[in-house]
This record gives structure tokens, C-alpha cells and sequence, in this order.
């Protein structure tokens, strides 16, 4: 069952970063290859398959990878970049 809160997001090949703003309590899945980039706030991330979390704030990356999905929430609102081109830049 899907939780009604979480967002799936589609992402294409793309050099533009997609900027997405994270809501107080909301949750967000992203599945694919690129980069994550958090711009401002703070995310709790869950990465399919790992056993552990992270937390990742202003001005950090996390590298996507093909077949991983990742769960992000944040309880205070963020906004976040995804780009399939680790490195490209608006």
C-alpha cells in the first residue's frame, strides 16, 4: 500500500537540475541514476537495502544510483535538486 503522503517524482535525462520544495512532514521517493543535491533545510534520506540512515543538509550531495530508490522527509521543509548528470548546475 502507498502511503498518500510520498510524492513520486519522474526524472529524465536531464543537465537542468529539477528543484523541488519538500514540505513540513513530507515525504518524497526518487528512483534513478544522478545526483541529489540539498539546497537548503535538512532531509532524513532511506536508501533501499541499506540498514542505516542519513541525514543530509544545505549545500550536500547524494549520488543516485540506477536501481536504489531513496525515501527523503524533512520535518521542518527543505528544498532539494535532482539532476541525472552528477556535477551539471543551473
Amino acid at each position: 500500500m502507498e502511503d498518500r503522503n510520498m510524492r513520486p517524482i519522474l526524472q529524465a535525462v536531464n543537465d537542468v537540475p529539477l528543484r523541488v520544495s519538500l514540505q513540513c512532514c513530507e515525504t518524497l521517493r526518487v528512483r534513478g541514476s544522478g545526483q541529489l543535491r540539498c539546497e537548503s533545510g535538512e532531509v532524513w534520506l532511506t536508501e533501499s537495502g541499506s540498514t542505516g540512515d542519513n541525514i543530509l543538509v544545505a549545500g550536500e550531495d547524494w549520488l543516485l544510483r540506477p536501481g536504489v530508490e531513496i525515501v527523503l522527509s524533512t520535518l521542518a521543509g527543505a528544498r532539494l535538486s535532482v539532476c541525472s548528470r552528477p556535477g551539471a548546475t543551473a
